[in-house]
């Protein structure tokens, strides 16, 4: 007997959208993504839209969807396009006949490379071109809502006292290290520039890292590590600190923010006399969890049964200056283990999970947001039980993994 597939938890209140006249119309590029999947289904079941449009360069067939999501992802509203083509923006952005509206309301990109340690003109032709071409047609159409999902791995990493007082805020200084959040940042700084010149209206969500079910990203790598350890029953050694921070939010708790963020852009002043800048367009998006290396190797404990620790100063110093060798020793070192545990398992198809490492997400560096400024001016709640990351939070990812034949 299978187990039964769980709902998304409900929003929190919402304005009361009765009328097919007041409800908007929404396009999500990147609809088939994971944040843009479960964006699409949080609309769907809350009922927010009177249309929705999804595109993504994927065919929902080769998007490994879970049933949940097959009426919210719908074939009949979904058309394949590159939206990083110019050529494909008047398609796109033209409802179908059935759509009450002449153009769409809100748009979230939800698109781009998601993808660490890739090449620069990667980033630009997957993610910085998509953003600016998007957001240049939004600006020409008098969009009232252009939602950009970007990254808190834009901000220099927090000192001690920063972290102290609550982590980064949005006015904080600048410094990405990740080639994902340095392009992320070009693209944000050309949204800014298209407001003061052709009056565009966005609004910008820094992310901290994505968890919830059927995540492939940064949570997966670390149980499919554990997973490994477990299985060579050796202790699993984290480099740096317990202290170092990680934060997290659910991918519910996305949808319910993007949705939040949209309805702000429509009423925020965005006219090109305005003084307000980046900054004040943006929104960090994190549970108040205050998520760590520490908090993991917890949950990890509790979940599994393998021994956690962490390396000595001397070997972390090590890693420091010679991370692409420890990183290749490390992924040398589990992948081929991974590799039985499926095959033991009779999991043909390995899917999308894997232990493999990329070096930029093992550096020294800080996740901490402070997403104070998004419960005051968006109003916007992390859902009840989901305030910090957990051991049963966890429980339900792995959950997800063997719904989809994924976990051995």
């Amino acid at each position: 007997m299978t187990d039964p597939v769980p709902e998304t938890t409900p929003a929190p209140s919402l304005p009361s959208e009765t009328t097919t006249n007041v409800k908007p119309a929404v396009l999500i590029v990147g609809g088939l993504g994971y944040v843009g999947r479960f964006l699409a289904l949080y609309i769907h079941q809350n009922r927010l839209a009177c249309s929705v449009r999804l595109v993504d360069k994927v065919l929902p067939q080769l998007a490994r969807l879970a049933p949940e999501f097959s009426e919210a992802c719908s074939p009949s509203i979904f058309m394949q396009a590159d939206a990083s083509r110019e050529q494909s923006l008047a398609k796109i952005f033209t409802p179908p006949a059935s759509c009450p509206k002449k153009e769409y309301d809100y748009v979230f990109n939800c698109g781009g490379e998601t993808r660490y340690s890739q090449e620069d003109a990667v980033y630009k032709a997957r993610s910085f071109d998509l953003t600016v071409n998007l957001a240049r047609e939004c600006a020409r159409r008098k969009s009232p809502a252009f939602v950009e999902f970007s990254t808190g791995q834009i901000y220099k990493p927090p000192n001690s006292s920063t972290i102290k007082s609550g982590g980064c805020k949005e006015d904080a200084p600048a410094k990405p290290w990740t080639k994902l959040a340095k392009n992320k940042l070009l693209a944000e700084e050309e949204l800014e520039k298209l407001r003061t010149s052709e009056g565009l209206a966005y609004v910008i969500l820094r992310l901290g890292h994505v968890y919830g079910p059927y995540d492939v990203g940064f949570l997966a790598r670390g149980l499919c590590l554990a997973k490994v350890y477990e299985r060579k029953q050796e202790e699993m050694k984290w480099l740096w600190t317990k202290e170092l921070r990680v934060n997290t939010v659910h991918v519910e708790d996305v949808c319910s923010a993007a949705f939040y963020a949209a309805q702000w852009c429509t009423v925020a002043p965005h006219s090109n006399t305005e003084k307000a800048g980046l900054s004040n367009r943006t929104f960090n998006i994190v549970d108040q969890g205050d998520t760590s290396q520490g908090t993991l190797t917890s949950i990890f404990c509790q979940i599994f049964d393998v021994k956690t620790g962490f390396q000595g100063s001397l070997i972390s110093s090590f890693a420091r200056f010679n991370m692409e060798s420890v990183v290749d020793d490390v992924n040398e070192d589990i992948l081929g283990p991974w590799a039985d545990l499926l095959k033991e398992n009779g999991i043909t198809d390995s899917g999308p999970l894997s232990p493999f490492m990329e070096k930029e997400l093992l550096r020294d560096c800080d996740l901490c947001l402070d997403a104070t400024k998004a419960r005051t001016l968006l109003r916007w709640e992390v859902a009840k039980g989901r305030e910090a990351l957990t051991a049963d939070g966890v429980k339900a990812v792995l959950d997800s993994y063997r719904r989809m034949g994924w976990w051995p």
